[in-house]
């Protein structure tokens, strides 16, 4: 692999005009931004109405900017995020002769350099979920493996099961590409199959949380790629990193072989704030939504206002995929990573309320929006060829899928609960804030078990075991978070020093807080910076176990 150089920009100006006589003193919705007039009638601000969190659109709701989706609250006076160190960045603007507010809007696109023409072919193959196969001039690359098993502790599985050859074909990739951390794209069984020294390919976040776990994990030829340099992989096959338009640690990913031009958005929000290659062969964004513990983890809400927010975040996701189709202008889209499904018997409250977008949705908001959907199927694979694209048909059986309750009953007998070790862990965080956090080790179903209950002052940095009768549901001057967590999923969490995302998108936590805001600098602190210790156990058992021994229940079986 060698660097080319980088993608380039290219941007063309436009302007936009918010009238002044249409201005009153406070805050003022101009349909995309928010201004703030002082009392002395100068502008305070000018905001986009876009949620730096998932690209929501913020909304006015008791004197603060509200994001329907995760309910993000923006405090329209210092511009910070949920009193976190997250702050929103003011739009530029410049006054005309008449004291009107002129916004500069520059629209760019990515151009790369070093596409060539469309000579040759390349085969892309989606696997499952965000795990896709390309294959130019005899160099391969794989994407985000997850070929079996669960992720987020027995929180997510595959929706079916993967080729049956799936297994060998990431076995032989020359290259793995990993956007970011979570296990439904870095997935600890999938990856033990590999020998570490495999090349693997992460982006550069400023926080290492992706090389930090693979490290961790064993993994040695890990590489992290700046975001815009161009990659050679192979003869006329190169690749660009592209970062989340916000403050996560999430990328995606461009793809050129043999001049055709592939983008990868995988769980990004507005990637590269929207600043992407044109008239693409191929976009493969996420889709299906109910990746998320809010809203049906979080007791703040009712039942009612849970299905509100899951139906807007919904359609928020197909707004999404439509801008991300208008920016790009495929020829081709498909959606992909959003393959996966609730299994565990304990779940089934979530199996049934966590209702997602389908795949086969998209046909006519594809074309609307000028692209011809491919579905994403094991049953073939895409083939570019000078230009031209046609299915070509795969038939090789599947993997059988593994039984819940075996990985259940391994985390249970293998991460029994140690209130001591939980404290050391939180007293070892480095994390400080004007905050109080009780973790609740809990049953199957949430409800507190006799172990004892960890109270964190991260304030005066006080750890102490406490009782169910020493929790204080509010307290003055600080932020209160009540997390009941699964008593084996949160000493996994804390014996592998784990992403704490897993409690939430994983649905393995129950959360009750005062005052009803999200906590962004602490989720970001244990999902980002406090992880990844020396070593890493998830589980003595692992379908990759099972893989690596070639049983031929993997090799043969069919379903």
């Amino acid at each position: 692999m060698r660097r080319l150089g980088e993608l380039q920009l290219r941007t063309e100006d436009r302007s936009r005009t918010i009238l002044r006589k249409d201005l009153v003193v406070g805050v003022n919705d101009t349909g995309g931004h928010f201004v703030r007039i002082r009392d002395d009638g100068s502008i305070a601000y000018v905001i986009d109405k876009v949620c730096d969190h998932a690209g929501g659109r913020l909304i006015l709701k008791e004197g603060k900017a509200v994001c329907p989706m995760h309910g993000w609250r923006l405090d329209l006076d210092d511009l910070r995020y949920n009193d976190s160190h997250v702050r929103k960045s003011t739009t530029d603007h410049t006054l005309d002769q008449a004291g009107n507010i002129v916004l500069s809007e520059a629209v760019g696109h990515l151009f790369d350099p070093f596409k060539g023409e469309k000579k040759g072919a390349v085969r892309v193959r989606w696997l499952n979920h965000a795990t896709v196969h390309v294959e130019c001039n005899g160099k391969t690359l794989v994407t985000d493996p997850w070929l079996f098993g669960p992720a987020f502790m027995t929180g997510w599985w595959l929706a079916s099961p993967s080729p049956a050859d799936s297994v060998e074909l990431l076995k032989q990739a020359d290259h793995i590409f990993i956007s970011h951390n979570h296990p439904d794209h870095l997935h600890a069984e999938t990856l033990a199959v590999l020998p570490r020294d495999k090349p693997l390919l992460v982006a550069d976040f400023k926080t290492r949380s992706c090389e930090k776990y693979l490290r961790a994990l064993g993994f040695t030829n890990v590489t992290a790629l700046p975001f815009k340099e161009v990659h050679q992989l192979g003869e006329h096959f190169h690749i660009s990193v592209l970062k989340s338009g916000d403050f996560r640690d999430d990328s995606g990913l461009y793809i050129c072989a043999n001049g055709h031009s592939f983008l990868l958005t995988v769980d990004c929000n507005f990637l590269n704030h929207h600043i992407l290659p044109r008239d693409l062969d191929l976009l493969m964004t996420s889709f299906a939504g109910g990746a998320s513990g809010f809203p049906l983890c979080f007791d703040n809400l009712g039942p009612e206002e849970k299905q509100n927010v899951l139906e807007r975040n919904k359609a928020s996701l197909r707004f999404m995929v439509t801008q991300y189709i208008k920016t790009t202008r495929p020829r081709y889209y498909m959606p992909y990573a959003g393959m996966f499904t609730e299994r565990a018997p304990r779940d089934a409250y979530i199996l049934e309320h966590n209702a997602k977008n389908s795949a086969s949705m998209f046909s006519e908001l594809a074309r609307t929006a000028g692209a011809a959907l491919v579905r994403p199927a094991h049953e073939h694979q895409l083939h570019f060829a000078d230009g031209d694209l046609t299915l070509e048909p795969v038939d090789v059986g599947h993997l059988v899928p593994e039984e819940p309750l075996v990985y259940l009953e391994a985390l249970a007998r293998e991460y029994p609960y140690d209130a001591e070790r939980v404290i050391d862990y939180l007293k070892s965080s480095g994390y400080r804030g004007d905050r109080i956090l009780y973790l609740i080790p809990t049953d199957d179903a949430f409800q507190p078990t006799h172990y004892p209950v960890i109270r964190s002052d991260f304030k005066r940095n006080v750890h102490e075991r406490v009782t169910l009768a020493d929790i204080v549901p509010e307290q003055a001057d600080m932020s209160v978070l009540q997390l009941r967590i699964r008593r084996e999923v949160l000493m996994c969490v804390v014996e592998n020093q784990l992403p704490w995302e897993d409690f939430s998108i994983g649905f393995q936590m129950r959360v009750l807080r005062a005052p009803n805001t999200y906590e962004s600098d602490l989720w970001y602190h244990f999902t980002n910076v406090y992880i990844a210790g020396h070593h890493f156990r998830y589980s003595s058992f692992c379908g990759a176990c099972t893989v690596v021994e070639q049983n031929p229940i993997w090799a043969s079986r069919r379903v």
